[in-house]
């Protein structure tokens, strides 16, 4: 009979206490703990600062004071001094293993004393967690408590950006005190999106949805979102917002609204992108954004086309068709006769008669259910879409006085049309109606403002409708802003008045030219031929109903006689027949003419400059030019150089051989 015997063991592990951050006060003593589990049962044994061994239960004496280990493996400093500090290991060990624990033993009878760090400065990935010592808040010099030698209250951060800068460590008790400086830089971190698992969102038609996209990152990403049609979303729009934490708010939902929209994070490092999905849910048909059944009228023209709309959207994709007055039935597409069905189930009937007037019902349906629309046809004999005579637009300001403002509504049209206003913040005021400070009067359809403020400005929009179609006229109101003038432009509205003040006085206050000095239209002052008397201080002064701002121009005109700045030789010796270019360029202020005294006394003006003489003329640049010189062109040439401050010559022989 055979006999099996099992024998269990287990590694030996280490009981850890909340601190291995022993500090005791000198002369003091001090108790480590080393409680370990294990079988068979661990042996404890210590390694102290000095790497002696200790293992046997009892007291041993040392350098550090008696040290006593006792049955349980606690180790006992009895009276602790300078040479006490530093590391003891705790080594507990079995057949099957060893665990160490080590405290660090320090002794409060020295000034602090705060370790070198491996470098003054300090580069972190933003978002990690760093542990601090006890921090202290100096406002003054922006420092706190970083890395000292003993531990104290130790706290977490999570570092941003915003840490960024220089701190100083300090360390402090009865016998004095160190401090420690270091520079924290916070490195560049891609982007990364959260919460990706929202990857697809289900709404009903007509409602609005809400897809989340928060980024993090250093520098702080940009968020942009892409639609299914991977087209870029602008910020806001009727049917789109994008909020500041990069959430995309989607709009009155429609089924063209389904798909998969991307969020692209992106800065400077990388970037990363988030997928969600948008379904619309199974629904019954809509018919023009209602459902059930609704009806409306349409006033049609003679010999036009009437088209009655009939937008559906449903899920399953709805079946649309038309009932006519006398019962035909069209179906979506259709084409025949003076009937066309769209493919969005709009009928466009051409050629409108008096006969066919009557009842037009669109239906739409799927397995939810059904819904339709009856349209009233009237035909009139004759009609005239609505029109304005003046400008489509017109720019107004919000006047500083508080003073009511009238937008006229002057449209014509036939039948005569009906008026309604929009406002900026999209609210509508029909014939009669008042909001507050506003009325749309009913009479003559102007919109009245009453004590208008700033936070009025906007585009208002009165609105013209008939049979015929309809037309709109719009103004802009603008709160005023004193000019400021930037560069070459003035910036300001009303549109500012400019004038120039001139050095001896005179002001010009409108586009004039007098003598040299030309005023311009877009308020640019030009002065010819400048003289020294033109110096002083030119002023331009903007002014509109809200104020004025000015700009000086300091003028100074500089001027100095001429002097020739290139060397001649007193001979210059040329070969029969070669050309031979003679320079001469002169500094000075007015700009000098150059003329040249060939031999015999006959000089080349600068009227006559491009004249050949001889085979001899001045270029452009000044310098004489002999294109075929001969034994007779011999003699002295003089390059003068003169303006109205004095004259400058140089001179050179020409030899010619």
């Amino acid at each position: 009979m055979a006999t099996t015997l099992s024998v269990q063991i287990e590694s030996p592990k280490i009981q850890r206490p909340k601190s291995t951050e022993i500090v005791v006060y000198l002369g003091k003593g001090a108790t480590l703990h080393c409680p370990a589990s294990g079988k068979p049962a661990a042996q404890i044994s210590w390694i102290l600062p000095d790497r002696t061994f200790v293992q046997e239960v009892g007291t041993v004496h040392s350098v550090f004071s008696a040290i006593s280990l006792l049955q349980n493996g606690t180790l006992q400093i009895h009276s602790t001094n300078f040479t006490s500090k530093g590391d003891y290991k705790c080594i507990a060990s079995n057949a099957a293993g060893a665990d160490t624990i080590t405290y660090h033993l320090h002794v409060a009878a020295l000034p602090p004393s705060i370790s070198e760090a491996p470098t003054d400065s300090l580069i972190v990935q933003p978002g990690t967690k760093k542990n601090y010592c006890f921090i202290v808040f100096n406002r003054t010099v922006q420092s706190m408590a970083l890395f000292v030698s003993i531990g104290l209250r130790n706290r977490r951060y999570h570092i941003n950006k915003k840490d960024e800068g220089d701190y100083t460590c300090y360390a402090k008790n009865k016998l004095g005190k160190d401090e420690r400086k270091l520079s924290v830089r916070v490195a560049p971190k891609s982007p990364q999106i959260g919460l990706k698992s929202q990857s697809k969102v289900t709404v009903k038609l007509g409602e609005s949805t809400k897809l989340e996209c928060k980024a993090t990152g250093e520098p702080l990403p940009k968020i942009i979102w892409i639609s299914p049609q991977k087209d870029v979303i602008p910020l806001s729009t009727e049917k789109f917002e994008i909020m500041d934490d990069g959430m995309l708010i989607i709009k009155k939902v429609s089924l063209g609204d389904e798909g998969k929209y991307a969020c692209v994070a992106r800065n400077s490092v990388g970037g990363d992108i988030k997928y969600t999905t948008v379904e619309v849910e199974h629904q019954k048909p809509f018919i023009n954004g209602m459902k059930g059944e609704s009806s409306t009228k349409l006033l049609g023209v003679s010999y036009q086309t009437a088209l009655m709309d009939c937008r559906v959207e449903g899920k399953p994709v709805p079946k649309i068709w038309w009932i006519t007055p006398y019962g035909l039935s069209l179906t979506t597409p259709y084409l025949g006769g003076r009937f066309q069905v769209h493919q969005n189930g709009s009928l466009e009937l051409r050629g409108v008669r008096k006969t066919d007037e009557g009842r037009y019902t669109c239906l739409a349906k799927n397995h939810l259910g059904e819904t339709s629309l009856s349209v009233e046809l009237q035909v009139a004999s004759l009609a005239e879409k609505p029109s304005f005579a003046v400008p489509n637009i017109e720019i107004l300001p919000i006047k500083q006085d508080g003073s009511g403002i009238s937008l006229k509504c002057p449209a014509r049209g036939k039948p005569n049309p009906e008026l309604s206003w929009l406002l900026p913040n999209g609210t509508m005021l029909t014939p009669g109606l008042r909001l507050q400070r506003f009325i749309h009067h009913l009479l003559n359809g102007t919109l009245q403002i009453f004590n208008p403020v700033a936070n009025d400005k906007g585009v208002y929009r009165c609105i013209a409708r008939n049979m015929a179609g309809q037309a709109e006229k719009r103004y802009a109101l603008e709160a005023g802003r004193k000019p400021v003038i930037r560069g070459y432009t003035v910036d300001g509205w009303p549109q500012a008045s400019i004038t120039w003040t001139l050095p001896n006085g005179a002001v010009l206050d409108k586009p004039q030219t007098i003598g040299r000095i030309s005023f311009f239209n877009n308020g640019t002052l030009q002065i010819k031929q400048v003289a020294t008397f033109d110096k002083g201080t030119y002023i331009c002064k903007a002014t509109n109903a809200y104020g004025s701002t000015a700009l000086s121009y300091p003028v100074t005109v500089m001027v100095f006689p001429p002097r020739i700045t290139t060397t001649m030789p007193p001979i210059t010796k040329i070969n029969q027949g070669t050309p031979v270019i003679l320079q001469c360029v002169a500094n000075g202020m007015p700009k000098p003419d150059i003329s040249w005294t060939l031999p015999g006394r006959t000089t080349l003006l600068p009227q006559n400059r491009y004249t050949v003489r001889g085979g001899i003329h001045i270029s452009q640049e000044g310098y004489l030019v002999i294109q075929n010189p001969v034994l007779t062109n011999s003699g002295i040439y003089k390059c003068n150089a003169k303006n109205a401050l004095g004259t400058d010559f140089k001179s050179t022989y020409l030899q010619v051989v």
